[in-house]
């Protein structure tokens, strides 16, 4: 039996009773209970199954994306193939790259061998021919081809190298440090000739890639025009800013002017090619150049020589940047 109170106000007080037999009360209360537990069984049963349907096909492309990636390692296939979800595709797409970027730097390690195996034949050549006639310059002979091959051999080193760093992810280097230091040195270098270095940089200017091979890339050009100059070289750097250009804000460009000579448009093709110096009087092995083309194609940069307002040779270079 269940009562309550209930106050009517002025019509006074109820006492309200209602009474039941006892086991129709609790077979009720078994129902209810029996089928709530039935409910949420049959809910659990189904989160169950959903989560194992979603596991099941929803990783599914990751699973193909393993087995693309055993697939290369075993060398039956040479790209990640098929179809991805929106969220798997990126990743399958990098995964490529990243094959494609160490194949390409072993088929540059290859590259660079040949090309050095061919550039010792001919001083190999010249000390064999040299030995066989008994010549009496023989000594000066020796001398003169092992600096050709030990400057190959540098030159090509490093440009196995700087292909291997350059597709070193994450790398970023502050261009302002590594510009200041380099005319530190220089002027240091020309400062019996008192040659001034203006030197104008964008704030927080950063090249993608390494340290050292901004150094060799600026070092060689800030050599360059050293040599040559009479009294200033200037330097600029910024991003690219030209309105046509799509990459506008991954690159940067560096501008480095002299007030040397100059050159002419037939020369400046000449000067970037690999050992071509225009001019013996002065030193170096006709090597700077060439590096700077070399290693600026690594980084998908280029080089490119045109006339400077100071009335000498501008040397433009376009890098990739942070």
């Amino acid at each position: 039996m269940i009562q309550r109170q209930i106050d009517a106000g002025d019509d006074g007080r109820f006492l309200v009773q209602v009474a039941a037999p006892a086991d129709a009360i609790q077979g009720q209360e078994r129902s209810f209970e029996l089928g709530l537990a039935a409910t949420f069984s049959a809910l659990a049963l189904a989160l169950i199954g959903s989560t194992a349907l979603a596991v099941r096909f929803g990783l599914r492309p990751l699973r193909v994306l393993r087995e693309g990636v055993a697939a290369i390692r075993r060398g039956e296939a040479e790209h990640i193939a098929g179809q991805f979800p929106q969220d798997v595709a990126p990743l399958a797409a990098e995964v490529n790259q990243l094959i494609d970027a160490n194949r390409e730097i072993v088929e540059r390690a290859r590259t660079q061998v040949g090309n050095l195996a061919h550039a010792l034949k001919t001083p190999l050549s010249v000390l064999m021919n040299e030995a066989d006639s008994g010549s009496p310059s023989l000594k000066d002979k020796v001398r003169e081809q092992t600096e050709i091959m030990r400057q190959q051999v540098t030159f090509y080193l490093d440009r196995a190298r700087a292909a291997a760093r350059a597709r070193t992810f994450g790398a970023a280097t502050e261009v302002k440090p590594v510009v200041e230091g380099l005319v530190r040195t220089y002027e240091k270098l020309h400062g019996d000739r008192a040659l001034t270095f203006d030197v104008e940089m964008q704030p927080g200017l950063k090249f993608r890639g390494e340290a050292q091979d901004l150094t060799d890339l600026i070092g060689n050009l800030l050599d360059n025009a050293g040599k040559w100059a009479r009294e200033k070289v200037s330097i600029h750097a910024a991003r690219a800013a030209a309105p046509e250009d799509k990459d506008v804000g991954r690159f940067l460009v560096a501008e480095i002017d002299d007030d040397g000579p100059g050159l002419d448009k037939s020369a400046r093709a000449a000067a970037i090619e690999r050992g071509k110096r225009l001019d013996e009087s002065r030193p170096g092995s006709g090597l700077g150049l060439s590096i700077v083309v070399e290693l600026a194609s690594i980084y998908g940069g280029s080089l490119q020589l045109d006339e400077s307002p100071l009335g000498g040779l501008r040397a433009i270079l376009r890098l990739p940047c942070a």
